[in-house]
């Protein structure tokens, strides 16, 4: 596999398109924006035509090395047309890295998750603290 962008290191795989890197106090600050196809409406499952604004979201990503990772990633919410859904507008999710109402990302729950299965009980969330 050949590295040819930050995104190959950073999202490898995932719809993200990366703005600008700064590193502040220790973290590296990742400003994105999502460049994948519109979503579908999570409630009737239809495919979205319009944008009705955009947002940003901030996600905690796994570490890079030392530093912690914050991604500033630009989303977009979009309405939904279908005149039979009860749901008026929607957030897109960037499949692999986010979730609804998620403040970390995919990769690091995954982590997390697995250190808490390791460990199970009292030194899982000291040891998930030296990993966020």
């Amino acid at each position: 596999m050949t590295i040819k962008t930050i995104e190959d290191v950073l999202f490898p795989g995932i719809g993200v398109r990366v703005g600008k890197v700064e590193e502040s106090s220790g973290k590296l600050v990742v400003e994105a924006v999502s460049i994948g196809r519109p979503g579908r409406c999570p409630d009737c499952r239809s495919s979205a035509m319009r944008v009705h604004s955009s947002y940003h979201r901030r996600l905690v990503e796994r570490p890079l090395g030392p530093r912690h990772v914050v991604v500033r990633l630009k989303v977009r919410r979009f309405f939904c047309d279908r005149r039979s859904c009860p749901r008026r507008t929607f957030a897109e999710q960037v499949a692999g890295f986010t979730e609804r109402h998620g403040r970390i990302s995919v990769g690091l729950k995954q982590r997390l998750y697995a250190v808490a299965v390791e460990l199970g009980g009292a030194p899982a969330p000291v040891c998930a603290a030296r990993c966020r």
